[in-house]
């Protein structure tokens, strides 16, 4: 919940000063986080990666790929 105070006091601030609180809240903010059912399937992942190293798609092959299926 916001409390109205402070923000009555953030928003008398000029802009510049508003730019910089907000790159420090930004800043204190843990924007690395990743939630565990993503931690999962990241991981399954680069397990299945590790178990085949040779099943891939190069990004030549890739893109004819996008490129067909858009004129599809």
């Amino acid at each position: 919940m916001v409390d109205h105070a402070l923000l009555e006091q953030v928003l008398g601030l000029d802009e510049s000063a508003r730019r910089e609180l907000r790159a420090v809240i930004d800043d204190s903010l843990d924007d690395g986080y990743v939630s565990p059912e993503i931690a999962a399937i990241i991981d399954q992942r680069i397990a299945d990666a590790d178990a085949n190293p040779d099943d891939y798609v190069t990004l030549d092959e890739f893109e004819r790929e996008v490129a067909s299926r858009r004129t599809a």
